[in-house]
């Protein structure tokens, strides 16, 4: 479904990525991890097409997003930024309409069916009950779920998410995982999210791809590739990796800084 093929991307004269290359399937969850700065962010960037690598390709469906208006990728490739700002005045109702935007014709008029989609977001991600308050007065919880009503409304065949739970307390990031896989088992839509959380990341992913300093260093199931010592390499921690519970699910251990 997304194929990326020996993507380089470079700023200025700092190399980011090198050389990157991933075959992502539809309805698969891939989970970006690593240190910081080692280019999860600037891959997201470049899948969307926000960013143009200085060689390589990204192919949606086998065809070339460079060649691709911002509106066609839009209809098939959403990304939620990492660093969101407050739009002032705002309501939730409001923002996550904004989804909807790619497919409007006449302006900012939503048909039916628009309205529809956002109605079923809203409840999906329980914000019915502040629905038309502004952003500015709602936590940052609450913000970060609108934000990610949004995304779901433009109703896009792959979803990215850059750090997707960082301002959730620990209920809403359990639920906002469990509502990726259930988006992913209704829908069949495909996401690939940067998580720092290891063992969050296991329980949700069904492939990692492990960055360092723009490398893929390792990419594959996570109960495969996640060891004591790929985790030395990449994060410079000694840690031990064990199964836990009937279904003998993999737990990270970090030990200490080596």
């Amino acid at each position: 479904m997304l194929q990326i093929k020996n993507l380089n991307f470079s700023y200025k004269n700092q190399s980011i990525l090198k050389n990157v290359n991933m075959l992502v399937q539809q309805g698969e969850i891939i989970a970006l991890i690593g240190p910081n700065g080692s280019g999860k962010s600037t891959l997201l960037r470049c899948l969307n097409g926000f960013l143009q690598p200085n060689n390589g390709q990204v192919l949606f469906k086998g065809e070339d997003i460079r060649l691709k208006t911002r509106k066609w990728i839009s209809c098939h490739i959403a990304l939620l930024p990492q660093n969101l700002e407050t739009i002032q005045h705002t309501t939730i109702y409001d923002l996550v309409a904004m989804g909807r935007s790619p497919y409007l014709k006449f302006g900012w008029f939503l048909g039916e069916e628009d309205k529809k989609i956002v109605e079923e977001v809203i409840e999906y991600m329980n914000l019915q009950a502040i629905r038309d308050r502004p952003l500015s007065k709602i936590s940052g919880g609450e913000r970060q779920r609108a934000w990610i009503a949004m995304i779901l409304a433009q109703n896009t065949e792959i979803v990215l998410l850059d750090e997707p739970i960082t301002f959730l307390d620990l209920k809403y990031q359990w639920l906002l995982l469990d509502i990726i896989k259930q988006v992913r088992r209704q829908y069949q839509k495909t996401f690939i999210l940067v998580l720092h959380d290891i063992n969050q990341a296991m329980t949700v992913a069904d492939n990692f791809v492990v960055l360092k300093e723009g490398n893929v260093r390792a990419y594959g199931k996570p109960r495969d590739i996640i060891t004591s010592h790929l985790l030395h390499d990449v994060y410079d921690v000694a840690a031990t990796v064990c199964s836990i519970g009937k279904d003998e699910c993999s737990v990270v251990l970090p030990a200490k800084i080596s």
